[in-house]
């Protein structure tokens, strides 16, 4: 095909991927799948606080949305290390809901996601979301297991030796075989070590791998610790690339979402006057999301006085205008998850040329079925040809 003239199979190919995560149907996807995601950890959250498993609350999802850089990631960080803290059963079920319910949305979303990059850089075609969407929907299971197959690798490995130290405690004939066995729980470790970091790295391999295959979660596995373990200098170079070119697009897409906020508050602020600006004000110190997360400052308002909105339309407006920073802010976050997506899915064609030595342009394509209405119309047309066969000569 005349885009394959294009590709040229090396890590110029990556820079493709900026173009490629503007494509109307990834970016619906995307939003869709950040939309999903909040909307589910909110629900998790609000009805397990209810019932009271958990003490978190649901303004904990709204506030680290509404958060900037600054402020954000240091949040985050800490919850997620609190999370890694000793918990209780609720606490720990509650974050299986979690993680199940987040990976079942972007095994679909991703799968979408990769399925339209695929044939958009290996075929230059254009793919329908409805068809997109089914191939995710036939290939859920694929995805969402993906994932957790080296999770459950070492988990398998590390229940061995957890049953194997179980019999450790048997007096005198314990002792001795865990003297004797012990180098197996070594050799457990070295696996799950293995397991557990070459798979973190290949996990990226997996949705474009049932996305360009049609295969299945293993077969996603195998690939994805053949080709770390193939190519590591060429992987880890093409993720120097991506990381790099990645950051400096995300950068500019922030800069110019942040500078379409400004440019919009600047001139409705010259036309309203001080109602605006103290509106403007009031919602810094709310939170910073004027700034759409990437400030790398804080605003000298938001340890000013506190500013009260005298009127419930100046109220209404200020948190309208907060609903419409956060819905660019998750635009800008939708440009990140479809360029991940994409640049993915442009480093798997690259180690599959490298080491498969196969075309780009071989992809999985699901076979054309005739529609319920068709064949009908086929049986009465084939009707009468054997009715006249049966009949006698004259």
């Amino acid at each position: 095909m005349d885009a394959t003239k294009t590709i040229t199979h090396d890590w110029r190919d990556i820079l493709r991927a900026f173009k490629m995560a503007f494509d109307p149907k990834k970016v619906l996807f995307g939003y869709f799948g950040l939309l999903a995601s909040m909307a589910w950890c909110l629900v998790v959250i609000s009805f397990f606080s209810s019932v009271k498993m958990i003490s978190a609350s649901p303004t904990f999802v709204i506030s680290l949305v509404c958060r900037s850089l600054r402020e954000g990631v240091p949040f985050l960080a800490r919850s997620v290390l609190s999370t890694l803290s000793p918990m209780d059963f609720g606490e720990f079920f509650v974050l299986v809901v979690l993680v199940v319910g987040l990976l079942a949305i972007w095994a679909m979303v991703g799968g979408a996601i990769t399925r339209i990059a695929a044939l958009d850089f290996a075929r230059d075609e254009s793919i329908r979301m409805v068809d997109a969407w089914r191939f995710a929907r036939k290939k859920l299971f694929s995805y969402f297991w993906s994932p957790l197959v080296p999770l459950i690798g070492v988990f398998f490995l590390a229940l061995c030796n957890v049953i194997g130290g179980l019999f450790g405690r048997i007096p005198v004939l314990g002792e001795l075989f865990i003297a004797l066995a012990f180098p197996f729980a070594i050799v457990s470790g070295f696996l799950m070590v293995f397991i557990g970091v070459i798979g973190t790295l290949g996990t990226c391999f997996m949705f474009p791998t049932i996305s360009v295959e049609g295969s299945d979660a293993f077969d996603a596995m195998s690939r994805a610790y053949t080709y770390v373990i193939s190519r590591p200098k060429k992987f880890f170079w093409y993720y120097a690339v991506n990381a790099a070119y990645g950051f400096l697009c995300l950068a500019f897409v922030s800069f110019v979402a942040w500078l379409m906020i400004q440019i919009a508050f600047l001139t409705v602020g010259i036309g309203m006057g001080e109602k605006f600006n103290a509106v403007q004000v009031y919602i810094l110190q709310k939170c910073t999301i004027a700034c759409l997360g990437f400030c790398t400052r804080y605003s000298p308002h938001a340890n000013a006085a506190p500013v009260l909105l005298d009127s419930w339309s100046l109220k209404f407006l200020a948190y309208m205008l907060m609903i419409y920073i956060v819905l660019i802010k998750l635009a800008v976050w939708t440009f990140l998850t479809t360029y991940v997506f994409s640049s993915k899915t442009i480093i798997y064609f690259l180690l599959r040329k490298d080491i498969d030595n196969t075309v780009v342009a071989d992809v999985h394509l699901e076979e054309v079925q005739l529609e319920p209405a068709a064949a009908p119309a086929l049986e009465k047309k084939t009707e009468p040809e054997s009715t006249n066969r049966n009949e006698p000569e004259g």
